[in-house]
């Protein structure tokens, strides 16, 4: 349409299915939702795209085949807020109106009851952790924050790998668990963990993007120790870490 410049960037990768075509501009969706996908990602790139297309009075489109590839077309009007509709190409949701169901909010950590510590202990400072995530960039903050504090970091980036590596560690004082993991996701990994039993006490904390309601219940359910949504506040997390790892330097004083 006269007045409007169009920016267009074609993939040659899997494409997505024409029912999912909606939900992708949706926060935290992904046109394969299953925790255990091949790929990764936390499903907010183009829900942030949109609104910045927004923003400057523009809008998104995408057309898609199965197998074939995606083309994602931002478009940027000169003298009016949106162009016409394309015949054949599926545009975002422009309605503005927030969603009906909020995020989830994480439920404060209640502290366990333990005894007072001698001053200047911080259970953090020794204590070794598991991080179980298949995204390099989380691994590489998260183990450059814990160390800073007197951590030391071990890796895994899949449910599998964290299991066998929990066998080789018995030293491990608690693990940091994703969800969304190729193979075996971070809910079947943790439910395989309790069932070992030197392992039935061991503190996982899940740090993940899936915020929707339900998630924190089925991983609870799985055996999660406490659930934090993405992105992380530090200071929370180590506060929580904390709350789990008193414990350990209560028995050593």
């Amino acid at each position: 349409a006269e007045g409007v410049v169009a920016f267009s960037v074609t993939d040659t990768g899997i494409g997505v299915p024409t029912e999912k075509l909606k939900i992708i501009f949706e926060a935290f969706q992904q046109a394969d939702g299953t925790t255990s996908r091949r790929y990764g990602g936390t499903g907010l790139g183009l829900s942030i795209s949109r609104e910045i297309a927004r923003l400057l009075g523009g809008a998104i489109a995408v057309s898609s085949e199965t197998g074939k590839g995606s083309t994602f077309t931002f478009f940027l009007p000169e003298s009016y807020p949106f162009p016409a509709d394309a015949a054949g190409v599926s545009h975002d949701d422009e309605d503005d109106t927030p969603p009906q169901t909020p995020m989830l909010t994480p439920t404060p950590l209640v502290p366990q009851q333990v005894e007072p510590l001698p001053p200047g202990t911080d259970p953090l400072v020794g204590a070794t952790v598991l991080v179980v995530d298949d995204d390099v960039r989380n691994v590489f903050a998260l183990t450059s924050a814990l160390e800073l504090h007197g951590m030391h970091v071990l890796y895994a980036d899949n449910g599998a790998d964290g299991i066998a590596l929990l066998g080789q560690r018995p030293d491990v004082d608690l693990v940091l668990m994703d969800v969304m993991m190729p193979g075996m996701d971070g809910n079947e990994a943790t439910e395989r963990i309790r069932r070992m039993p030197e392992h039935d006490g061991l503190p996982i904390v899940f740090l993940t993007a899936k915020a929707m309601p339900g998630d924190r219940d089925r991983s609870l359910a799985a055996g999660a120790s406490e659930y934090v949504t993405k992105p992380v506040d530090l200071d929370r997390l180590l506060t929580v870490m904390r709350s789990w790892l008193a414990p350990r330097v209560a028995g050593e004083a």
